[in-house]
């Protein structure tokens, strides 16, 4: 084998070499940090919890405090975000992550309330998603009566009632009381002045806005909109 040939092998092999030893230091370095207690789990960080107990939900991960965060899986995560759902009526949604270099996070989402429904047990609050999910004995204040026959997320006359509460800008919205529908296309709210607005289906939100305004100005104890083009007042 002539010099030069030989001169280009070895500045290849030691590239090779350099190579191979890279990947054993950072199998290595993970190999460490998998078994590692340094980077295990110690601390326990609860964001978003308001209403909801944030030492309960604290306690919920305490099972994997101690462990290397590397081997926690996402799945193990997901198994207890499940469980902190159960914590407290609340909440609507969790998550829990870890972040480096011993800390679990457990993100809560508590339930948004837009109105408040009385039913046979008490009062219960009703979230952004029909659901009525705590009893409570008064309502927030503020807080608008949602009169449907059976609030729950899947009855279109609570969705309906709902979307239109959702859809009027904050100024109109802090006015309404009670909103109620007997039928998706009959979604009607009492205003605190004892005004009442007879809105109709969840379409054409801006339109009807407009039109409430204007009908607004003018004497009369009841409003509708039903129709943005044509309001009505009597």
């Amino acid at each position: 084998m002539s010099d030069v040939a030989t001169r280009r092998r070895v500045p290849g092999l030691r590239r090779l070499l350099l190579i191979l030893l890279a990947l054993v230091v950072a199998g290595g370095l993970v190999a460490a940090a998998y078994f590692s207690p340094i980077l295990s789990a110690r601390d326990v960080s609860v964001t978003g919890a308001t209403n909801a107990p944030a030492e309960e939900v604290a306690k919920v991960v305490e099972p994997l405090k101690g462990r290397p965060l590397l081997q926690i899986t996402s799945a193990q995560r997901d198994e207890y975000a499940a469980k902190v759902i159960g914590v407290s009526p609340w909440i609507d949604r969790a998550t829990v992550t870890v972040s480096y270099p011993s800390t679990l996070v457990v993100e809560v989402t508590e339930r948004e309330v837009v109105a408040y429904a009385q039913r046979p047990a008490g009062t219960v609050l009703v979230d952004a998603k029909g659901v009525p999910f705590i009893k409570v004995g008064e309502p927030p204040i503020l807080t608008p009566k949602l009169t449907v026959d059976d609030p729950r997320p899947d009855d279109p006359s609570t969705k309906a009632a709902i979307a239109v509460l959702k859809a009027l800008p904050p100024d109109l919205h802090g006015q309404v009381v009670e909103i109620g529908a007997n039928s998706p296309a009959n979604v009607r709210f009492v205003l605190r002045d004892k005004r009442i607005v007879y809105w109709g289906d969840d379409e054409r939100a801006d339109a009807k806005t407009a039109a409430l305004r204007m009908v607004l100005t003018r004497p009369g104890r009841e409003f509708t909109v039903i129709d943005p083009d044509m309001p009505t007042t009597r």
